[in-house]
């Protein structure tokens, strides 16, 4: 391709330059090259990051404070197969470094076509010239041109052929690809529209009101006055066009953010500190980083004695480790990017005294006043993220240390056994035995054996530096410090004790269960679990036995009105997307209000919802060989359209699914719509995923996204929806 349509990468990076390497286990100098779309160095067959399978860069901003302070610093986040990637380097020199940033944001921006932050997109049309183009030619004739087009779906009508003269350069050939992409179905659109006269501004206030549902009739005055660009009394087919690709034909949510805590869904992550599977994957903080980035507002520490300072990895496990405090920085410098409201930090506490007493000053410091280590007011119920904006909540499960052993005839008193050397007492005196840990789960059993191997026969069951020994005779290992205590301000930890009148849950604790426990309380005492929710936050975390960090369905516990439904994000499957889906279009990142019924007590009557939807077209898809259709998914029940026929890049169905649903009105939050996008043979292409709650109504661009539900900037499918609520006790509709 000549110049004028790739920016060429400097001469040094293309044969090679030196840079710093950086991982969790060491820092190595290497030859880098950029080439052939590609970041390689001398290594495995894995040393590489094709340039289009990046989805974040962070350039000049190192994770941490603790991670080498360079403005050289180069951070990549790339995805290979399902598995996301991280790739840290340094330059040596200024200029360098400046090559770097500069041909990485505009390779980025010309090649991908997946939203990576702070790159601003080129022309889309690019991406296909790029695959079409023949290399190491300047011109190509029409005939070629024509052919080049056929093979992406476009048709290039005859008459549009006749008006280019001579053969084509990339510029023209760039102008014949927009000439040549043509919207039949707006044309069929705007006709119907207008098919009683122009389409003047009382019919499109009628539209934009009746078939749009936007709220408000001044909001629709504005908007015809800002599309009626060629005639000041009517709409034109390029103001219907115009407007449905804007902005102003994005749906908006409003929310209300003074509620307290408890009613709210909180984004939540388990395991936040692994790349990779719970039992073998890499500690870092780079999982913080991605996933507060993406939104993310609970997230996990699992807290242990280092050689100088608490270290955070998964115990009894294979996995590598991170000091508390790198991840403070990194919490810190990030932890309001992409939301304002409060952060919970999440720990599980395997330290000694000691290094417990270090982790509340290294909090205390990093944090400094936006950890809250005291109330806000006098208040007994929980505050709201309104009131807790920029703030950093600390949660822990404090236990107490076993008491001594009792006398031989204190003994022989006792209805049940005593405690054994492996019981301790959670903060309400109850005992918890070695089973209720994670010491017996599959994932520790494994993986002692697994290290036993590993290392020689012997078990890595504790730390052997300078802090564990500070866990003495007379300061047992599971006491828990008042410096940590004293941040459990609204946000206590404490064990899970069923719901009576005689076990009462004061404000600020919370509990949490695995999935599995979760299961047993929604099928035994559903009913006092949402009770109990309205006023107080409970996490669900992922079983032990999930040892490829595999997710749960969230929606149950969703429905049970559980707050921080805690996910794997370092894995994608079906329950990271439907959380995806939940909080995508929240007008505050990371926090969605639950339903009504789920916080505060009233009664529903059950609803039937027809759900229609007419799948149009979609746009700039990445190319397929094969034959696409689209799968639409309420629940279990799928539909079908038909399928199109041979390669396209905007293919047109113009077919309606329809479902009819019977639910209570709060669970519309929590039924999900999923529309994919299917290569016949090849499986999915993109998709949408969004609860009936939160769907835009009318005729919207839907935004798309691949199988690691990363967006593509480009990808769109056209639909018009209907969603009528019939009331089954009255007879009549509402929508």
């Amino acid at each position: 391709m000549s110049s004028e349509n790739t920016s060429p990468v400097p001469p040094p990076l293309a044969k090679g330059v030196p840079m710093l390497k950086i991982s969790s286990k060491k820092m190595k100098q290497v030859i880098m090259r950029l080439s052939d779309g590609c970041i390689t160095w001398a290594g495995t067959a894995s040393s590489r990051v094709p340039i289009n399978q990046i989805r974040e860069l962070r350039l000049g901003q190192p994770p941490n404070d603790a991670a080498l302070t360079s403005s050289r610093w180069i951070t990549i986040v790339y995805v290979r197969g399902k598995e996301w990637k991280i790739l840290h380097m340094i330059s040596l020199t200024d200029d360098v470094h400046d090559h770097w940033i500069e041909t990485l944001r505009t390779l980025v921006a010309e090649t991908s076509d997946r939203a990576v932050a702070e790159i601003k997109p080129s022309d889309p049309d690019l991406i296909w010239i790029r695959q079409l183009w023949p290399a190491g030619s300047s011109t190509i004739d029409m005939g070629t041109a024509v052919g080049l087009c056929r093979s992406i779906g476009l048709a290039v009508p005859k008459a549009l052929q006749e008006a280019y003269k001579g053969p084509l350069n990339v510029s023209d050939f760039r102008q014949l690809i927009k000439d040549a992409q043509t919207r039949p179905e707006l044309d069929a659109l705007y006709a119907r529209l207008s098919s009683s006269g122009p389409f003047v501004k009382a019919k499109v206030e009628r539209f934009l009101l009746e078939t749009q549902k936007i709220s408000n009739p001044a909001a629709a005055v504005t908007i015809f006055t800002t599309y009626a660009k060629d005639d000041p009394t009517a709409w034109t087919l390029d103001s219907l066009s115009d407007f449905l690709a804007s902005q102003d034909n994005v749906p908006t949510r409003e929310m209300d953010m003074t509620r307290p805590l408890s009613e709210y869904y909180i984004s939540s992550s388990h395991n936040t500190y692994l790349v990779g599977e719970q039992w073998r994957g890499e500690s870092t903080v780079e999982g913080y980083i991605r996933v507060l980035l993406a939104g993310c507002r609970c997230v996990e520490l699992d807290c242990h004695d280092g050689e100088t300072e608490p270290e955070v990895y998964h115990k009894l496990t294979l996995t590598s480790r991170v000091t508390v405090r790198e991840i403070c920085k990194a919490i810190d410098k990030y932890a309001f990017v992409a939301s304002p409201y409060p952060i919970i930090l999440s720990a599980e506490i395997h330290c000694n005294l000691s290094q417990q007493a270090l982790m509340a000053r290294t909090m205390r410091e990093i944090f400094g006043d936006k950890l809250v280590t005291c109330p806000l007011d006098d208040r007994t119920q929980l505050p709201s993220p309104e009131d807790l904006r920029y703030r950093v909540l600390f949660k822990a499960k404090p236990k107490a240390p076993p008491p001594p052993p009792p006398s031989p005839s204190a003994s022989a008193n006792l209805a049940s056994p005593s405690p054994s050397r492996d019981t301790f007492f959670d903060s309400r005196g109850s005992a918890i035995t070695s089973s209720d840990t994670e010491s017996d789960s599959p994932t520790a059993k494994l993986t002692k054996l697994v290290r036993r191997i590993s290392f020689g026969g012997k078990s890595d069951t504790s730390s052997s530096g300078s802090g564990s020994s500070a866990a003495s005779a007379d300061t047992p290992k599971k006491a828990f410090s008042d410096d940590l205590k004293a941040l459990l301000v609204y946000t206590a930890g404490v064990k899970y004790a069923g719901f009576s009148k005689l076990n009462v849950y004061q404000p600020n604790e919370q509990f949490s269960v695995s999935d599995r426990t979760a299961e047993r309380i929604i099928r035994e005492n559903k009913l006092d679990w949402v009770k109990h929710n309205m006023t107080h936050l409970t996490r669900i975390y992922p079983k032990g036995a999930r040892l490829n960090s595999s997710n749960y369905d969230p929606r149950p516990a969703w429905s049970a009105g559980n707050q921080l439904v805690a996910l794997n994000w370092q894995t994608i499957d079906q329950g990271t997307i439907l959380n995806h889906a939940l909080f995508a279009d929240s007008p505050a990142p990371g926090y969605v209000l639950k339903p009504l019924a789920l916080r505060t007590k009233i009664a529903e009557m059950p609803v039937t919802v027809r759900i229609r939807i007419e799948v149009i077209s979609a746009q700039r898809l990445p190319l397929s060989a094969a034959d696409l259709y689209v799968e639409g998914q309420i629940d279990e029940h799928e539909q079908e359209t038909k399928v199109v026929k041979g390669t396209s890049m905007a293919p047109a169905w113009n077919e309606t699914m329809e479902w009819t649903v019977k639910t209570v009105p709060s669970l519309l939050d929590l039924t999900f719509v999923r529309l994919d996008i299917r290569a016949k043979g090849e499986g999915s292409v993109a998709q949408w995923v969004r609860p009936i709650a939160a769907m835009p109504r009318g005729y919207r661009y839907l935004p798309l996204y691949d199988g690691m539900f990363s967006k593509f900037v480009f990808a769109t499918l056209f639909v018009k929806v209907d969603v009528e609520v019939v009331d089954t006790t009255a007879g009549g509709r509402r929508k």
